[in-house]
């Protein structure tokens, strides 16, 4: 199966790419800027001429077989409608943010890219549970040193992630949703630090995909 990965820059793309590299299917590559700060202004300002961008994308995807759209970015997510447009282009487009919808803890922290993506992603979650207490926090700084390539190390301490952590911990928060498909480059980072559950959304991502893969072959 050969899929499109749609992500806001290069970096992500390839992250997405190797993503599925790794549960062995074909990829297509689609970054939709050069850097964060290209990807949030079209985000916050050009909500048409962004989902005009995705449409076109698809198409281009599909004219080069691919059967679905990996969309490995939180932010690209909340900022186009994707719901209508896979209707509309008659594709099944597959996204971090229905993964949020499983999140059932009460205190919970969204880590995401900038406040867009942080609000739509704690619409979700409380849309679900009712009960959740939310934190939302939009980090562009650590985008920026995840796409620079620093050292995972480098970039706990210049973000000082330890006592951003013990604030969360001593806030009571259970769990940390990693809101943005660039912040699993420290995922392992901030599980050694901290008690606090690190949620990935990108487990679901393709389980969605093999459980849409598996009922099209029931009935093929």
């Amino acid at each position: 199966m050969k899929i499109a990965v749609f992500a806001g820059t290069p970096r992500d793309t390839q992250m997405g790419i190797d993503v599925l590299k790794e549960s062995g299917f074909e990829s297509l590559a689609y970054p939709f800027s050069k850097n964060p700060e290209e990807q949030t202004k079209l985000q916050y300002y050009s909500k048409e001429e962004l989902e005009s961008i995705f449409t076109e994308k698809i198409k281009d995807a599909k004219n080069k077989s691919a059967e679905k759209i990996f969309v490995y970015c939180n932010s690209l997510s909340s900022a186009v409608d994707y719901k209508k447009i896979s209707a509309k282009e008659n594709i099944e487009i597959i996204t971090p943010l229905e993964a949020y919808k499983d999140v059932k803890d009460k205190k919970i922290c969204i880590l995401a890219a900038n406040a867009l993506s942080a609000y739509k992603i704690d619409k979700i979650i409380k849309d679900a549970n009712k009960d959740a207490d939310t934190l939302s926090i939009g980090m562009l700084r650590l985008v920026n040193l995840i796409e620079e390539k620093r050292d995972r190390q480098e970039i706990i301490e210049i973000l000082d992630m330890k006592n951003f952590l013990k604030f969360l911990e001593n806030i009571g928060t259970e769990s940390l949703v990693l809101a943005c498909t660039h912040f699993p480059y420290i995922k392992e980072e901030l599980e050694s630090l901290t008690s606090i559950k690190i949620i990935d959304p990108k487990d679901y991502m393709i389980k969605e995909i093999y459980k849409k893969k598996i009922v099209k072959n029931i009935f093929i």
